[in-house]
Order: structure tokens, then C-alpha cells, then sequence
């Protein structure tokens, strides 16, 4: 039988139907049969979220670095593969990113919680060694002249501990780790300073306690002596071997020194007599007890370090050392005298007259006691 021009025609639509039909339904069950990344990149995602709320960017920064690079690449590839045509796309490889990625968000996440728990230990137990430190120079070298630098050192170490615990407290861990390091090198150049400090001038210990002995011998007789000890800010008067009077004094700002010359804030060391006795109207101290600063020694040493161009050639050796009142402010605020309360001045006044000794020491007790036995 001859088929007409116009049932051929519809044949052969019916038959190219057919074939796109099929072609469409094979390419639908290829399609589906293709395992989509979308589940393995949510999951990834949500091991992400999950990492980062437990700062494994911060305690785990190289494993969820990498965690985030590989999803990064399963996104990439995603993209790429979306612009091939349906039935050759391959999602294996972001299929293998998306799951790398997870796996390694879980790693940093376990990683983070550890090393955050340890850090939180850790840190605990540091906050009580460092304010151990600062406590240690509360007790022996607040009161001592350091150098700005020194204080300073000091002032940040405290600002940092505070800033460091209430980070802690937050749970913001690594900025107390942060705040912390920063707290102890402060504290350990102000410490280190300070004790190198203290440990320096208590090197002339031996000659202290040499003069303040031979100085309590002197009172054995029946004679007043006046001995001062700078460390402890006190002056003693002695009488027959026994302390019969005690009084706080206040020194110049920079009375650690060994007194040199003119303006350097230092109060003199070693034996002196009193030459005169100023009462009211006669110094605007309210009394005072002259000594006789410079006296053979201190001239020769004045002398001697100029030679060796220790000191300018311009300086002068001062004069004018006093003991007075005025006293009683908390601070070394004198230009080189040992100053006292009004009443104490008045009392010693009353105690002394003109000739009296006057031996100033840095301190009567070694540094060991000085420190109570702190180890700095």
C-alpha cells in the first residue's frame, strides 16, 4: 500500500516525536540517577556555622582555613558544571570537596573546644602568677625612685591583667590570651628593672652597716645620735644602745642615689653633725636641724669623679642639707633633706642641740630582710 505525501509527513512527526520523547525520557532517568551536591554542601555549611560559633577560626586556624578553601572550590566547581549541558555535568568532585570541607569544619570544631578549654585553664591559673608579680612590686618597689619607664611598665601590666579577665570572663579567650602576654612582659621589665635596681644599691650594704653600728656605739654613752634609714623612711634617735624616739621621714625624689652634686635630688649618706638650729622665722620649714653636708668626704668624692669627668665641670657640690618639718605628705618631695611632720620636728627639736651626730644609711637591714624573703 502507497502511503499519500501528506501521511508520510505525519508519520514522520509521529516518529520524531517519539524519538525526542525517548531521547527525553532517557535523559530524565540519566539525570536522575546523577546523586546532586545540594545535601552534601548544606551539610558542609552547617559544619562551617557550627566551627566558627565555637571559634575554630580562632583557636583552629589553619584547619578551618582549609575547610573553608575546600568548600570554596566545591562552590566553584558547582558553578562550573552548571554551565554544561544536563547529561555530561559531574558533580563527583564537588560531591568530594563538600564532604572534605565537612569533615575538616569538624576537626577544627573539635580542635577548638579543646584548645579553648585548656586555654581558659591555662589562663586561670596565670591570672594568679601574675598578680603575684604585681603584688611583688607593691611590696618592694613602688616606694623606690624608678625611672618613668619603669612606672609605666608597671601601670600597663595592671590596665592589661584587668582588661585580660574581663575578656576572660566574656569568653573571649584568645583576646585574654592576647591581653594577658601583653600584662606579663610589662610586668616582668618592671620587675626585672626594679630588682636590678634594688639590687644595685644594696651593694653598699656592708658600709651601712657599718656606720649605723658604729653610730648606735656612739649612743652608748649617754649621747643622742640621730640615725636614718632611707629604705625604711624612718629616722631613729638612740640613746644608750636603745631607740628612744622614731619618727616617718621623707627624703628628695631621688633619694636611692648617692648624692653628688647641686639639683640632683639626692639625700647624702654618711656621718654628719648638726651645726645649727633654725626655729620659726628662720626657715620657711617651720624648724630645722642644719647639717654639715659637704662634709671631708663628700668633697673628696666630688672632686675625684670631676677629674674623671663624672660630673660637668660646672656643677657644684650643694650645701644646705637639712632635717625640717613641713613633712608628712606621703611622697620624697625635698631637695635632698630628711623631712618630718611639724610635731615631729618639734619633738626632735626639743631632743637635740648643735653637735649632735647625724649618720644616714640606705637601711639598716640587709636586702634579704628588706624583702622578706620574696624572690625577685
Amino acid at each position: 500500500m502507497v502511503l499519500s505525501k501528506n501521511k508520510k509527513i505525519k508519520w514522520l512527526v509521529i516518529i520524531s516525536f517519539s524519538v525526542v520523547a525517548i531521547a527525553i525520557s532517557i535523559s530524565a532517568i540519566i539525570v536522575s540517577q546523577k546523586v546532586l551536591p545540594t545535601e552534601d554542601l548544606k551539610l558542609a555549611r552547617e559544619a562551617l556555622t557550627i566551627a566558627k560559633e565555637a571559634e575554630a577560626n580562632i583557636y583552629s586556624e589553619k584547619i578551618y582555613k582549609e575547610s573553608v578553601q575546600m568548600y570554596d572550590s566545591a562552590m566553584i566547581n558547582w558553578s562550573r558544571e552548571n554551565t554544561r549541558f544536563i547529561l555530561f555535568r559531574d558533580y563527583d568532585r564537588i560531591i568530594d570537596f563538600a564532604k572534605r570541607s565537612k569533615k575538616k569544619a569538624e576537626e577544627a570544631k573539635e580542635e577548638a573546644i579543646k584548645k579553648s578549654a585548656n586555654l581558659s585553664k591555662d589562663v586561670q591559673a596565670a591570672f594568679v602568677t601574675l598578680a603575684k608579680k604585681i603584688e611583688l612590686y607593691n611590696t618592694l618597689f613602688k616606694d623606690l625612685p624608678l625611672p618613668k619607664s619603669v612606672f609605666d611598665a608597671h601601670n600597663k601590666s595592671k590596665m592589661f591583667l584587668s582588661e585580660s579577665k574581663i575578656a576572660h570572663e566574656r569568653g573571649k579567650l584568645k583576646d585574654a590570651e592576647v591581653l594577658f602576654k601583653k600584662a606579663e612582659i610589662y610586668v616582668n621589665h618592671a620587675n626585672i628593672a626594679a630588682g636590678k635596681m634594688l639590687r644595685n644599691y644594696f651593694e653598699d650594704y656592708s658600709k651601712w652597716k657599718r656606720l649605723a653600728n658604729d653610730a648606735i656605739d656612739a649612743s652608748r654613752g649617754g649621747n643622742k645620735v640621730i640615725l636614718v634609714d632611707k629604705v625604711a623612711h624612718i629616722l631613729y634617735v638612740y640613746q644608750s644602745g636603745k631607740v628612744i624616739r622614731s619618727y616617718s621621714a621623707e627624703f628628695g625624689p631621688n633619694w636611692m642615689a648617692h648624692k653628688e652634686r647641686a639639683g640632683d635630688k639626692a639625700t647624702p649618706e654618711g656621718n654628719y653633725r648638726i651645726t645649727k638650729k633654725k626655729e620659726r622665722g628662720n626657715t620657711i620649714y617651720h624648724k630645722a636641724l642644719l647639717i654639715d653636708y659637704p662634709n671631708s668626704e663628700d668633697r673628696d668624692n666630688f672632686a675625684a669623679k670631676k677629674r674623671k669627668g663624672l660630673i660637668s665641670r660646672n656643677a657644684g657640690i650643694g650645701s644646705l642639707i637639712e632635717i625640717h618639718g613641713n613633712g608628712g605628705k606621703g611622697f620624697n618631695w625635698t631637695s635632698g633633706c630628711v623631712g618630718l611632720k611639724d610635731k615631729d620636728i618639734d619633738d626632735l627639736f626639743r631632743l637635740v642641740g648643735s653637735g649632735t651626730r647625724v649618720t644616714i644609711v640606705g637601711s639598716i637591714e640587709p636586702l634579704s630582710v628588706i624583702s622578706e624573703g620574696l624572690d625577685f
